[in-house]
């Protein structure tokens, strides 16, 4: 189990991610938020699920203001961080999600202290109540028992005997709250943790939608690729790879031996014109 020193230090070291998730640092908070995970050997459950929110949070916002080829990697971060959060929020052992109190979601400003003067203030009013309860009852005992000596026949009494007043025990301390109110925190802590499960949920559910609707730069690879290649096989392949020496001294012959048209001599065309316009 997770001390009280260890939630508490763990506790302050998570407000500076928090702020500089607010102050849209998300680069830092992201670090930040990875630094502990790695360097806490022991970290309670709760704490776990709060670094691994804002990690990922940090990534989803980021993709978000991306570039169309940056945002696949953070989407895929941001769902990978969204998935460690609930698996740490749904921990086989109830019990340590529960020893330590935190009825807070990661952005709450309150802290667990408000909580805990909270309890002991209630404990001490049930204790003072309980006290005065036990007072009441025991004096109303001892007013009965004066009663009934007092009906008594006075022949029957003997004046020597000394009566003696039992002593009473002093009223139990108790320890612990009553069941009632346990159960209220246990029932409204159950509440916000359910709320925040929920809170993750919608959040990986839309960075799933997002990246589905994203285009993967692999895929523009791809089609890069294989245009590319098409284009070069669309080329006319080199007739030295495939055609042999044979081939080409027949192909030169067939060529030497066509006949070709004569290339226009535009000479007679020049006279003829110099002699239409002298005429002229």
């Amino acid at each position: 189990m997770i001390g009280q020193s260890e939630y508490a230090t763990m506790k302050e070291k998570i407000v500076p991610a928090k702020e500089l998730f607010q102050t849209r640092r998300y680069i830092q908070c992201a670090a930040l938020c990875q630094q502990l995970l790695t360097q806490s050997t022991e970290i309670h459950p709760l704490h776990h699920a709060y670094l691994n929110f804002y990690i990922a949070l940090s990534h989803d916002t980021m993709a978000r203001e991306a570039s169309i080829r940056n945002r696949h990697v953070e989407l895929t971060l941001a769902e990978k961080h969204y998935l460690a959060a609930i698996a740490s929020l749904s921990t086989p052992d109830p019990g340590k999600l529960e020893d330590i109190q935190e009825h807070h979601s990661p952005t709450s400003s309150s802290g667990e202290s408000d909580i805990l003067r909270r309890r002991g203030s209630d404990a001490a009013s049930d204790h003072s109540a309980f006290t005065v309860a036990t007072s009441i009852a025991d004096d109303e005992k001892a007013s009965d028992s004066d009663s009934a000596a007092k009906t008594h026949d006075p022949v029957q009494i003997n004046d020597s005997v000394n009566f003696k007043t039992p002593k009473r025990r002093p009223s139990p301390i108790r320890t612990s709250l009553p069941n009632r109110q346990t159960n209220q925190y246990e029932e409204q802590f159950a509440a916000d943790l359910s709320s925040f499960t929920t809170l993750i949920k919608s959040h990986l559910a839309d960075v799933r939608a997002l990246t589905a609707s994203t285009d993967r730069p692999m895929h523009h690879r791809s089609s890069f690729t294989r245009s590319r290649t098409s284009t070069i096989s669309s080329r006319p392949v080199s007739r030295d790879s495939t055609l042999s020496e044979s081939s080409l001294d027949q192909t030169r012959w067939a060529r030497k031996s066509m006949g070709f048209r004569p290339r226009f001599d535009p000479t007679s065309i020049q006279k003829l014109c110099s002699e239409a316009l002298s005429e002229l």
